[in-house]
């Protein structure tokens, strides 16, 4: 039964946070995007007021014109009469004129005595931009107001350049004052509306979001099982193929172990089908003499290879150089080679190593290939066996005869089970030898054979 104080897994802490991050941000970027709107439409709104007035006001200016003539900008308060007709609108309370020196402009023909606009607003106005703020209180500089303010009132400030309608002259700027309540109140409503969308956006985007993360995390979590235990399958699989090259190489040893048992086998029945024949000759301690050294060849082999599956089975731990390959096979066969009346000539290299399980399996193809060699050389031939150091670290064995060669069936099937054309032969021997090569983890080549003998080459590539 789980433990329900125990820790939630990591993975479903990750998935959580990343969720959370995920609508945080997504909640971020929607706050930023509604503010950015919430101050363009702000700006749009009180825009709005100053592009009015100054359409009204550019209308006066061409009323006041028609009166005083093209230079109504050169007649002292004349802007400043055209503007207060502008500000009988419904919601100026105030203005003030500059004219087109930055001067300001009464009534009453006083000259300066306020403050001008900054720099950088009155090249606004020149470029034809009109500039409104909203301000929390009336300001406390010199200006004509047409309308009592309260203590309290909300204002919008309006700068607008003063021009008639369809003339590039600037003829100066006017300043609105005008009362702020109403325009505060729209403000406020599209505020309100504009939160609430952002608000159910976010909302609506957090349910998506979390949706799709969701469901991206089973489909996650559902993969990584998968792939778990996939993983699980392919180590299995590992564990199953190496116990298999073990298996293999034992059965391939096995192999060898009844391929050499055969001709020994197979003389032993050929020397007692005879038996009864040679009873009658007299040659009865010759043949027990054959019959003694079969025996004897046939204990050596089976001890061998006993010894090799005992190796392989007990993890032997130890090294042989390329020389003490070379000797140990040599002496396997060094008996046979003389009875045959066949020089054995073998040299090897102490700076090449093998482990214990690939010297044991090279010895095994070794005797085998040499064991072939001296079958296949006459009386009087030589059979060479050299160990040599080969391409990056890699040992490499040749076993040469002196012999007629392998047949052409032979050839054409070569390291495959065929007929033997020897007495007793199995024909599986090279096959053999073949696979404990690759079981060494190394390959068995035949560099020639012709009218001047065989020689084959066992490459064992170095241990990693």
């Amino acid at each position: 039964m789980p433990n329900p104080a125990a820790p939630s897994p990591p993975g479903r802490f990750t998935a959580v946070g990343v969720l959370a991050l995920t609508v945080l941000v997504f909640g971020a970027v929607v706050a930023v995007v509604t503010w950015q709107q919430h101050a363009g439409l702000r700006e749009q709104i009180l825009r709005r007021e100053a592009e009015t007035l100054g359409a009204v006001a550019a209308m006066q200016l061409n009323l006041s014109a028609e009166e005083m003539g093209e230079a109504v900008a050169d007649v002292p308060g004349a802007l400043l009469v055209a503007v207060l007709k502008a500000s009988k609108l419904s919601g100026v309370v105030g203005v003030r004129v500059f004219d087109a020196k930055r001067v300001y402009n009464s009534a009453d023909g006083v000259i300066g005595g306020a403050e001008p606009p900054a720099e950088n607003d009155w090249a606004r106005l020149l470029a034809g931009v009109p500039i409104t703020k909203l301000h929390a209180r009336p300001p406390g500089e010199e200006i004509v107001f047409v309308q009592p303010l309260d203590d309290d009132a909300r204002l919008i400030e309006a700068w607008v350049p003063l021009r008639r309608t369809g003339s590039p002259e600037f003829l100066g700027a006017a300043q609105f004052w005008l009362d702020g309540d109403q325009a505060r109140a729209e403000l406020a409503a599209h505020d309100q509306r504009l939160w609430i969308q952002a608000g159910v956006a976010w909302l609506a985007g957090s349910l998506v979001i979390g949706a799709t993360l969701l469901w991206a995390f089973r489909r996650l979590s559902v993969a990584n099982r998968q792939l778990r235990m996939r993983s699980e399958d392919l180590l299995r699989a590992n564990r199953e193929l190496v116990m298999a090259a073990k298996t293999s190489a034992l059965g391939a040893v096995t192999a060898h172990l009844m391929h050499e048992l055969k001709n020994p086998i197979a003389g032993l029945e050929v020397f007692v089908a005879g038996q009864a024949d040679a009873a009658t000759r007299g040659e009865s301690g010759g043949e027990l003499a054959a019959a003694s050294e079969l025996t004897r060849r046939l204990r050596t082999m089976v001890n061998d290879v006993v010894g090799v599956l005992r190796d392989e089975q007990g993890g032997a731990a130890f090294e042989l150089t390329s020389a003490d390959v070379v000797e140990v096979v040599r002496e396997k066969v060094r008996a046979d080679a003389a009875a045959r009346g066949i020089a054995l000539e073998t040299s090897g290299v102490e700076n090449v190593s093998l482990s214990g399980r690939r010297a044991n399996l090279a010895v095994l193809v070794l005797r085998n290939l040499l064991q072939n060699a001296l079958e296949a050389t006459p009386a009087g031939g030589v059979v060479q066996l050299r160990g040599m150091g080969g391409e990056n670290g890699a040992a490499e064995f040749f076993v040469e005869d002196s012999g007629p060669g392998l047949a052409t069936g032979v050839r054409a099937r070569l390291f495959q089970p065929c007929g033997s054309t020897k007495p007793g032969g199995s024909g599986i021997g090279l096959a053999l030898s073949y696979q404990l090569a690759q079981q060494a983890g190394g390959r068995l080549e035949l560099v020639r054979s012709d009218e001047r003998g065989t020689s084959f080459r066992l490459v064992l590539g170095a241990e990693a």
